[in-house]
């Protein structure tokens, strides 16, 4: 049995690892916020720890009041998506990660392999022109504050020489409780099919379940200091997206092209009026490149090669799975 430390362990992702860690039978550290909700954490069977990532003194405190010798793997989850002002961005995926992994460091409680859960934003979109996937070679060129700071972290831990790192960039993760594919699933329920632009815009997914189990596999794996594309290995369109989503839930629909200048216009204005009450815009300026870049493919060939791995869901197993759980829980 290993002892495992899943930062941002309640969240979306977060709370699929640390379920899949126990069922693999490791110890899990579930690291958390003060002002987490725990509702979707085993917490008779974790440990759960409160931590501040903004405090390295802080986090050395915590480690040392452990009754343990140490970690034997950290899986950084833990990280901003949304935030008021950019520059936060850098201060909670960048600065706190440098806070983590110096504080287990400098309190001798170095991990035998840190995981990073960083981003295929942080390599930017694919060419538009040839509409060839996104290579593991390619140059990173990250379009929005996010994929930048999450870049930025990449190059801090590949320039570190303490601790054996892996860094996966996932690609657009869905699963049961996750939030922006519930708000399609909701728009195709009232007979909306929405699209950006053009619906022939590609795409590639990667199901919570399946990406929590590569990393939880990567961590007793032999594979390190290397960096990882994550999806289910195809490729998709916009439309094939819609298609499989009104099949799963059984709907008919009115397409509904939304042109580029109105979208922006829309995500200017709601970015806007969330930074003057202080609040988070899911629409904002940088989504809006996201929403409109026409490749997101990426060739991930190397992930199912060096970790053996079989992704269990295509998209029409994820997405209908997916609904099931929206539907039992009263959220479809």
């Amino acid at each position: 049995m290993s002892r495992i430390l899943i930062t941002g362990a309640n969240g979306f992702i977060g709370s699929f690892l640390v379920e899949e860690a126990l069922r693999q039978n490791h110890e899990v550290y579930a690291g958390v916020r003060s002002s987490s909700n725990l509702q979707y954490l085993d917490a008779d069977r974790s440990h759960i720890l409160r931590l501040d990532l903004s405090d390295r003194e802080k986090l050395k405190q915590e480690w040392e009041k452990l009754d343990i010798p140490g970690f034997d793997y950290v899986i950084h989850n833990a990280g901003a998506t949304q935030v008021v002002d950019p520059s936060d961005f850098d201060r909670i995926n960048n600065q706190y990660t440098q806070n983590l992994l110096e504080s287990l460091v400098e309190a001798k409680f170095a991990p035998r392999k840190f995981i990073l859960m960083s981003s295929l934003a942080a390599m930017g979109p694919g060419d538009a022109k040839s509409m060839l996937p996104i290579e593991p070679s390619d140059q990173p060129a990250p379009i929005t504050h996010y994929g930048r700071s999450k870049l930025r972290v990449e190059q801090y831990l590949k320039k570190q020489q303490e601790v054996p790192y892996l860094i996966f960039r996932p690609t657009a993760v869905y699963g049961p409780r996750d939030k922006d594919f519930l708000s399609l699933f909701k728009a195709i329920q009232n007979h909306i099919e929405p699209y950006i632009s053009s619906p022939k815009q590609q795409l590639s997914f990667i199901y919570v379940k399946d990406l929590a189990r590569l990393l939880i596999q990567s961590a007793g794996s032999l594979v390190s200091n290397r960096t990882f594309f994550v999806s289910d290995g195809e490729t998709y369109t916009c439309r094939q997206l819609s298609k499989i989503s009104k099949k799963a839930l059984a709907k008919w629909t009115f397409p509904l092209v939304i042109p580029r200048p109105l979208l922006k216009c829309i995500a200017l204005l709601s970015e806007k009026a969330a930074q003057a009450r202080s609040k988070t815009s899911l629409l904002n300026s940088d989504k809006y490149k996201e929403l409109t870049s026409m490749n997101w493919a990426c060739n991930s060939q190397e992930t199912l090669e060096a970790f053996k791995f079989i992704p269990q869901y295509d998209l029409e197993t994820g997405i209908a799975s997916s609904i099931q759980w929206y539907r039992k829980n009263k959220q479809l």
